[in-house]
């Protein structure tokens, strides 16, 4: 099916730019539909939004990067597109169930 493939090569285009903070904006540039419409396709073929999921992957570069212990936590924070570290601080731990320091911890 056509729309599946387009979400397949969006998902992909995603995992390569997951460093960068991807907008919806961007993700339907690069697909070439308005962003009311993939984003309905998106959900329909994924079952998950796209703000999401590309929040999502950002988070799981970040939770990657903290692993290398000479970067700070803010620098992780900035890097993968996030205003401040505490924004990057809550978002984090609303997905992982641990602040950024401790997931570092334990990793």
């Amino acid at each position: 099916m056509f729309s599946h493939q387009v979400i397949n090569d969006l998902i992909l285009w995603i995992a390569s730019h997951r460093d960068s903070r991807l907008s919806v904006d961007d993700c339907a540039r690069k697909a070439g539909y308005s962003k009311w419409y993939l984003q309905r396709l998106f959900r329909d073929v994924t079952g998950r939004s796209l703000a999401a999921y590309c929040r999502e992957q950002r988070l799981h570069a970040a939770a990657d990067m903290l692993r290398q212990p000479d970067v700070t936590v803010q620098q992780v924070a900035l890097q993968h597109g996030f205003d401040s570290q505490v924004t990057f601080h809550k978002t984090f731990k609303k997905h992982y169930g641990l602040t950024p320091g401790e997931f570092r911890r334990r990793a």
